[in-house]
């Protein structure tokens, strides 16, 4: 005789009919034809009486595999039709309600506990448990999620508090500081994915294990398909569009709504990290700090300065004129290097159309340079009407100071003590400094004045002198009186302030200059002023201008320095009522208008390397034609050209410069030397940020990622607060696919998934609640509906096994699941 399989892969035969097996095969078919009709348990058992001993009319054929439970393949026969005798019904297989006990793998199948041992059939499949399913710490997968809990506990709070303080690293981050830019970059985009990856690890593990323990317990409502695809949200963000069904059921309730927020905090935590954490180059806060420099003289001491001017020729090679030559060549390049760059300006603002203003305080600032790559930028102070000046003396006036910056702030901010990080290739290092400083400042006051006017000043113009040009220059002309003789009165004395009534002589010039040329006095030794006599071209109308200039330190500004890898910035910000930084802020007592007596002796200099003085021999210089135009032809600045006095201004602003180079930081010097052999220390008060790494946002919208920083950190508190609330065990997670997969293909199967077969649950499939249960007496776990469960066991009364009567021993399996499912512990009341 063939065997069964045999027999069912051939067709079906007409007319022919099989001859029952002498033993019944294992089906879970209670419509097998090949199924003991003997035992009336079995009909109960499918809900149908024991029928009369009538011929049934059973007419079978071939059937193809079929599913029982869930994902178990049958290949067997099954009756087409079932013909009852007359006056009866067909009754559909029902489970029996009155087990006690789960189904074992189908609603068709009878439950071991109301079936003998002896009727067991030899295929039955049963699915004992192996190990316990509450696993302690100690084991390998909790202990791993243990740990990763902890590790995004403790660094995502690190994260979210790093972001809150932004710290600043200084010079531990950099080109010059223990880690590179690179290298923390790197390392903060690591760390990040870590806590991300390990976030996303233990949160998926906490719903899984809330899920299960949800699942377990009797009392609770059970899970949904929707519950159960809530972790595929956090692993695969797009599944939520995808499916979106799964939203509409689950999003929210309260674990939905957790799981949705950590779904998103979770795409959004590398960029929030990014955005907050990863150390970026940024202007740090204004940090008041007490510098130190290296001070060896007062401000304009030429003799310091010619000592310490930088030169090949040592002064043995030319003791007499070494110190002058080494000056006159750093006054030409640099004076005439700032008066370019000034003009340049000039004449791109008027090139666009641009014109100035007549108020001295809103026109072009002075400039120069220092270094080559530091551009200074100074300030006009003691700002005067020259409209109003020139109609009250009826004649052209203009007074202009101009401010500059003290040299010495570029040492200090260089010097090591003061630990200044220098800028880097990048914005790294950059810094913005502001110093309360003394700064040097110069006055030029320029006055048309007639030739008539000017004889008392002019020796070829006194009786019976004769001017001699080579004697002039050489200084061997002694025929002008000496003080105390207060020299011939002028209109003028008291503008310049000349005359017993000031205490200052006049000047004294050999000759009146050519057209558009100029001379300087040398007859006043022991004034404080240096003169500039010039004649305008004739298209000014104007005879004559003479010039005065001196120079003084004023309290009256701060100096400013930016500095960066590509260049720096050298600026005054003078008489500011707002700025806290000013010099006489700390000195109230600081005098402003002690004009000094040396600066005369560096002008001179100065002069005759500028070609100033070339009219004395009818020399044409450029420079001195160029000046004599800028002589305003009325009795106001022009818009469209610098005056003459803001032109010798920014020209002698290189003195000014040179002039504060180690000089004290004091409004007064305090030693009786005039330059120091060895310099000494002096504290000066200073402001800066310097750009470094800092851990920050750059942008203000930026800020919006604070909260994924937060939630991050707290949910994260929560998981590890509640995988350690339950008693250190972890239980095995139905969610996880391979173990649901595997607990399903075990279980009966429902009629309450029907049409979810090939296309997926669809609409309210995912709504249905599902429970996972044991079948006590094989101590087997499966998965079945809650509307099922709850049928079955408020159906009939419970028929009471012969079994029950002799108890056995609870087994560690039945009693692990029966404290579990009845929810027994602190954290029960969750599910």
């Amino acid at each position: 005789m063939p065997s069964d399989q045999e027999e069912y892969l051939l067709p079906p035969l007409s007319g022919l009919s099989h001859p029952e097996p002498d033993r019944p095969q294992a089906s879970w078919n209670p419509f097998d034809p090949n199924r003991s009709a003997d035992s009336d348990r079995s009909y109960i058992q499918y809900g149908r009486a024991p029928s009369a001993p009538q011929e049934q009319d059973i007419t079978t054929h071939h059937e193809p595999p079929t599913t029982v439970g869930l994902g178990i393949r049958n290949v067997r026969r099954r009756p087409v039709s079932i013909h009852f005798a007359e006056g009866l019904e067909e009754v559909s297989p029902t489970v029996e309600p009155h087990s006690p006990h789960s189904p074992h793998l189908s609603g068709l199948t009878t439950p071991r506990s109301h079936t003998s041992k002896s009727l067991l059939l030899d295929n039955e499949v049963r699915c004992p448990h192996r190990q316990q399913i509450a696993q302690r710490w100690f084991r390998w997968v909790p202990m791993t999620i243990l740990v990763l809990a902890v590790f995004a506990t403790v660094f995502s709070g690190l994260y979210f508090f790093v972001a809150c303080f932004r710290p600043r690293y200084g010079n531990f981050i950099g080109q010059e500081g223990r880690v590179a830019a690179s290298t923390a970059n790197l390392l903060s985009a690591l760390f990040a994915k870590t806590i991300e990856l390990a976030y996303v690890t233990v949160f998926v593990a906490c719903l899984g294990q809330f899920l299960s323990r949800r699942a377990l317990q009797r009392n609770s409502d059970g899970i949904t398909i929707s519950d159960m695809s809530m972790r595929t949200w956090i692993m695969q963000p797009g599944s939520m569009i995808v499916h979106w069904e799964t939203l509409r059921y689950s999003a929210l309730t309260f674990l939905g709504a957790m799981t949705l927020t950590a779904t998103i905090i979770a795409m959004l935590y590398t960029t929030a990290a990014e955005a907050l954490v990863s150390p970026k180059l940024l202007a740090g806060p204004n940090q008041d700090r007490i510098l130190r420099a290296n001070v060896s003289t007062d401000f304009f001491n030429p003799i310091y300065l010619g000592f310490n001017c930088e030169t090949p020729i040592l002064p043995q090679a030319d003791p007499s004129y070494r110190n002058t030559t080494c000056l006159q060549m750093q006054h030409v390049g640099q004076a005439y290097h700032n008066y370019v760059a000034y003009l340049n300006r000039w004449t791109s603002m008027v090139a666009s159309g641009g014109r100035a203003s007549t108020v001295l305080e809103e026109r072009l600032p002075p400039t120069g340079s220092i270094h080559d790559n530091t551009m200074v930028t100074g300030s006009w102070i003691d700002h005067h009407n020259m409209t109003q000046l020139s109609l009250r003396y009826n004649r052209m006036v203009l007074n202009v100071t101009a401010a500059m910056p003290h040299a010495g702030v570029l040492a200090a901010a260089k010097d090591p003590f003061n630990a200044v990080k220098q800028p880097q290739n990048s914005s790294e290092g950059q810094f913005d400094m502001t110093v309360a400083a003394p700064c040097p400042a110069i006055n030029v006051l320029c006055v048309g004045m007639k030739e008539s006017e000017l004889k008392p000043l002019i020796y070829d113009k006194w009786p019976g002198k004769k001017f001699d040009a080579e004697k002039w220059q050489d200084g061997q002309e002694n025929e002008v009186p000496t003080y105390p003789d207060w020299l011939n009165r002028t209109v003028v004395d008291d503008i310049f302030g000349w005359g017993p009534k000031y205490g200052w002589r006049p000047p004294i010039f050999g000759m009146l200059p050519g057209e558009n040329q100029t001379i300087l006095n040398h007859s006043a030794p022991f004034g404080n002023a240096m003169y500039v006599l010039g004649k305008p071209p004739q298209a000014t109308k104007l005879d004559y201008a003479l010039c005065s200039m001196k120079a003084k330190k004023t309290p009256q500004c701060s100096v400013r320095y930016t500095a960066s890898a590509s260049g720096a910035r050298f600026s005054t910000d003078c008489k500011n009522k707002s700025n806290p930084w000013q010099f006489d802020r700390f000195f109230p007592d600081a005098v402003d208008g002690n004009w000094s007596l040396d600066w005369k002796n560096i002008a001179s200099e100065w002069g005759n390397s500028l070609s100033l003085n070339s009219g004395i021999s009818d020399g044409r210089a450029s420079n001195a034609r160029l000046l004599m135009q800028l002589t305003p032809s009325g009795y106001s600045l022009e818009p469209t050209l610098p005056s003459l006095a803001e032109a010798l201004a920014v020209m002698a602003g290189n003195t000014l410069i040179m002039g504060t180079q180690d000089a004290t930081f004091l409004p007064f010097w305090n030693h009786s030397e005039a330059s120091l052999t060895e310099p000494e220390l002096q504290y000066f008060n200073a402001t800066m940020n310097v750009v470094n790494y800092q851990s920050t946002w750059t942008e203000g919208w930026q800020i919006a990622f604070f909260p994924v920083l937060f939630l991050t950190f707290a949910t994260s508190v929560l998981c590890l607060g509640y995988l350690l609330s339950e008693k250190g065990r972890q239980l095995t997670d139905f969610t996880e696919p391979q173990n649901l997969f595997t607990l399903a293909i075990n279980s009966p199967a429902t009629s309450r998934l029907e049409g979810a077969c090939g296309t997926g649950p669809q609409g309210p499939h995912f709504k249905e609640k599902w429970f996972v249960g044991m079948e006590e007496e094989d101590e087997h776990y499966y998965i079945r509906t809650k509307a099922e469960e709850n049928t079955r066991l408020g159906s009939t009364t419970t028929e009471v096994s012969v079994e029950s009567e002799h108890p056995k021993l609870v087994s560690p399996a039945l009693e692990e699941y029966r404290r579990l499912s009845t929810g027994q512990n602190a954290m029960g009341r969750l599910y």
